[in-house]
């Protein structure tokens, strides 16, 4: 198919869903990019490492060196994503709805942290949520019902763009009109903001500084001396960053782009970025000691700024998938590739307890059980306990094939085991867990019969390093 006529479709197809000019024409030129070979991957040569002194600082030097000043907090903006449907764990509306602890949902819990911040310092820091075409109704009610109310707009809506076919660059048209579209990335917050005149509401009501972070990591609270910081230092961006595990191999992370052998910009690198003889590389510690938690501190003033200059721009991902066993392509960005925008970065280097998601039904077991905790300020971090006997994160493997679903897992989790203790759980099988038990150390269930099996079977609720076979 002629590039005519496929940016044609693309143009139709996007004004008749409502998409405004500018956006479409932002897309059409991502899509040419693709078109003229554009793959997202980067140039492993132009990759070069950050320096620990300039370009990061711990949290705990900032907490020594920056004493707390609660005025600035008038000046900060708080924004989660919450587009997501968690489709990986077979949900079908917002992550954000589902029970994290008791009946607590994630939507719940955050809009509990920002009250608890309120009723501390005394100041109405402002909750927006940048919810997605699939999640704005259904989180905006929950919101409503827990009787969240501020007098600023609590939802953005994020765009949308249409799948295309990855031969001839033109939207796919399935029976299933859900199917034909997909979020453009979290990048899109940026434009997104401009283009709803929120950045601008945000500034004329004297914002300076915007917290972003995901919807699912109920860690990332407010820290009040990141603000002192970002302000007294003036700091455009920066991106919180924690050392990384061999259990991270996927976190993106930020490094100096080098031309030439001299720097450029900061860039980030995600994994989908990577060339593929680099990839163990990327995912091993050794080269990249840290990756980004995706809490982002951004300066309103320097965005606006940005965009008046006219050259913002983010790094493409091209994300392929198959629909209907057709190969089609997205094109994303991630909100923290805004980082090659500003020369006055900072990496926030913080201890895991920030930074707690769950992406899948093994996290969101986890974050359940008492290995984590809400705590006062409704943060969701660690058990004490397990800190003070050394203990990391828990290792959860469950077989996909019985708890990948949300409802699968809800079927076979009627009770959660006590995890505080627990080094590694390992369950192969389909086993249903209908009875309280504790795990210490590393555990493994297996179950080969090809039948369910109970763990009230065994008459025993104590498990440490050890393998059980059902």
């Amino acid at each position: 198919m002629q590039k005519e006529s496929s940016d044609q479709l693309i143009r139709d197809t996007m004004k008749e869903a409502g998409l405004s000019d500018a956006f479409i024409a932002d897309f059409i030129a991502k899509v040419d990019a693709v078109r003229q070979g554009e793959t997202g991957i980067v140039r492993w040569e132009e990759v070069g490492d950050l320096d620990p002194k300039s370009d990061e600082i711990s949290l705990e030097e900032i907490h020594a060196s920056y004493p707390l000043d609660a005025t600035l907090l008038s000046k900060l903006v708080v924004i989660k994503l919450n587009g997501g449907l968690g489709t990986s764990m077979g949900l079908d509306k917002a992550k954000s709805l589902i029970p994290i602890k008791g009946s607590l949902s994630f939507l719940s819990v955050m809009a509990k942290q920002i009250e608890y911040l309120r009723s501390q310092f005394g100041i109405d820091v402002p909750l927006l949520f940048m919810d997605s075409y699939n999640t704005q109704e259904d989180s905006q009610k929950e919101l409503q019902q827990n009787g969240f109310k501020q007098s600023l707009r609590s939802s953005f809506l994020q765009h949308k763009v249409p799948r295309l076919d990855a031969k001839t660059f033109a939207p796919i048209q399935t029976k299933h009109e859900k199917d034909n579209w997909c979020p453009p990335g979290h990048g899109d917050i940026y434009f997104t903001m401009m283009e709803e005149g929120i950045l601008d509401e945000l500034l004329n009501k004297g914002f300076e500084i915007a917290f972003l972070s995901n919807g699912d990591n109920l860690g990332a609270t407010v820290d009040p001396q990141i603000v002192s910081f970002l302000l007294k230092e003036n700091i455009h961006f920066a991106m919180e960053m924690t050392p990384k595990t061999l259990a991270d191999k996927k976190g993106g992370a930020i490094y100096r782009k080098l031309v030439g052998g001299k720097m450029v910009q900061y860039e980030l690198l995600e994994t989908a970025q990577v060339p593929k003889e680099h990839e163990h590389e990327f995912s091993g510690l050794g080269k990249f000691r840290t990756f980004s938690t995706n809490n982002l501190w951004i300066n309103l003033r320097a965005l606006k700024e940005r965009f008046q200059q006219g050259n913002f721009s983010l790094s493409l991902i091209v994300n392929p998938k198959q629909v209907e066993g057709k190969d089609v392509i997205q094109l994303e960005t991630a909100m923290g590739s805004a980082v090659g925008n500003f020369s006055k970065f900072k990496g926030i280097i913080i201890p895991r307890d920030r930074f707690a998601p769950v992406k899948k039904t093994e996290d969101y077991l986890i974050r359940r059980s008492d290995a984590y905790v809400l705590n006062k300020d409704y943060s969701l971090t660690m058990a004490k306990e397990r800190k003070e006997k050394g203990l990391g994160e828990v290792l959860v493997v469950l077989d996909e094939k019985h708890y990948k679903k949300i409802q699968q897992f809800d079927a076979l989790f009627g009770a959660l085991p006590s995890l505080l203790y627990c080094e590694e759980l390992l369950v192969e099988g389909e086993i249903l867990f209908d009875i309280p038990i504790t795990i210490k150390g590393k555990v493994k269930f297996q179950n080969k019969s090809g039948s369910l099996k109970k763990i009230s079977s065994l008459n025993k609720t104590e498990f440490e390093n050890e393998t059980i076979v059902l």
